[in-house]
């Protein structure tokens, strides 16, 4: 995990993500395309029947470490989570992470933990898109009895519409919010460079601190550049009906270059594909002067596409997303397997981070990137990343995406 601390209001807590947490599984079945632009909410579907925009496959979504934020403390802060509706119908629960006092740290939770209430809430409908009228749904739970990541059930079901914004607001309803709390998890970075892949959904994370006589809901973020995306899955009342984004930790980075490389495998999906360019969010370390090669390929190390990036177009204050046009776009037949490659020529170039998905913990295959996994070579073959003692693990995804039609 990468390194930090947390504080009492809530930031990021960049190694508290859970030694806890027990290894996961494999995970590999079938590609889940995502139509989305460039914009942060104009993307219209998380289904690739959408039309209008490019279609893009993968995990679209970026992050650093994960950022708690307090439930009531002493500004009696509240979270939204925002998301997209996926269907017409009703939403009966949701999925979310709770964060405690852990292996000696502080600043997560204090006293009893509080009450947590969860409700789900309407968009205002025009930008900056908060929460507004009533609650559609709610419930109340004791989070220090409820685990890590609790499925709550709404006491009624909620009433949502395809393709209309919604918020999940969690206040603390305690008699003494500032001395009986726990935090809320959700995915962080320290900024978000480069003209990266649309979050799905639309979704984000706003806040607002009544008790700093804050009452307006706003991004969450402590200092200007800072990337909040929510960790959330939401139920619907039929089978099949799930919606949110579960991925749940961010891992150890791996270096690029020289003999070392890092590769996402992938499936296409049951139709043929075909891509034209690809995403990585990628960190160059300080002074790195080899160009940054991105391959397009089969498993054996044949190459179909490729494309050189300047190391001027890759970040070295924090990742960045790059992205790659291949001169020819790539026909790729119905579940076929691929690899996206990065390298460079010199040891130590650059480095990539993968974000783990939340198999293990109740979160449903529609809520990450299903076809694949990530990988990296050391210059003896290429495993799955290891992490938390575990090693040749299949349950976490690079930080990227393919143009794909």
């Amino acid at each position: 995990m990468i390194g930090g601390g947390p504080s009492a209001v809530g930031g990021p807590n960049r190694v508290l993500s859970a030694r806890r947490l027990m290894a996961a599984g494999c995970a590999a079945i079938a590609v889940v395309l995502l139509a989305s632009t460039c914009s942060g909410i104009s993307d219209r579907s998380n289904s690739a029947a959408a039309t209008g925009g490019p279609h893009r496959t993968g995990s679209l979504v970026q992050a650093d470490s994960l950022g708690n934020t307090v439930i009531g403390g002493a500004d009696r802060t509240a979270l939204a989570f925002r998301f997209r509706a996926a269907w017409t119908g009703s939403a009966v629960a949701a999925r979310f992470y709770v964060i405690t006092n852990v292996n000696g740290r502080s600043g997560y939770s204090l006293g009893t933990g509080g009450t947590m209430r969860v409700s789900l809430r309407a968009d205002s409908g025009r930008a900056p898109h908060r929460p507004a009228g009533r609650e559609l749904a709610a419930a109340s739970f004791r989070p220090a009895r409820s685990g890590v990541f609790p499925l709550i059930r709404f006491r009624t079901r909620a009433k949502i519409v395809a393709g209309r914004l919604y918020h999940v607001v969690f206040t603390n309803t305690d008699p003494h919010p500032e001395r009986n709390y726990v935090s809320i998890n959700g995915l962080f970075s320290g900024s978000r460079l480069g003209r990266g892949p649309a979050v799905p959904s639309g979704m984000a994370v706003l806040e607002k601190n009544p008790g700093d006589g804050d009452t307006t809901w706003r991004p969450r973020r402590s200092h200007p550049h800072e990337f909040y995306l929510p960790i959330l899955e939401i139920v619907g009342a039929r089978a099949g009906q799930r919606a949110g984004l579960g991925y749940m930790e961010v891992w150890d980075p791996k270096p690029i270059g020289g003999d070392a490389a890092v590769r996402q495998l992938l499936r296409t999906p049951a139709r043929a594909t075909r891509v034209t360019g690809a995403w990585l969010r990628i960190r160059r370390e300080d002074g790195a002067d080899a160009p940054l090669e991105i391959r397009l390929g089969r498993p054996d190390g044949s190459v179909l596409a490729a494309a050189t990036l300047a190391p001027g177009a890759v970040p070295t204050s924090d990742a960045g997303w790059v992205h790659a046009t291949f001169s020819t776009p790539v026909s790729l037949a119905a579940g076929a397997d691929v690899t996206l490659t990065a390298s460079a020529g010199k040891a130590s170039s650059y480095e990539a981070v993968p974000i783990r998905k939340g198999v293990d913990y109740g979160f449903d295959s529609t809520t990450y990137f299903d076809g694949g996994y990530a990988q990296f070579n050391s210059g003896g073959g290429w495993v799955g990343w290891d992490q938390w003692g575990v090693h040749d693990r299949h349950d976490s995804d690079l930080q990227f995406a393919l143009d794909a039609g």
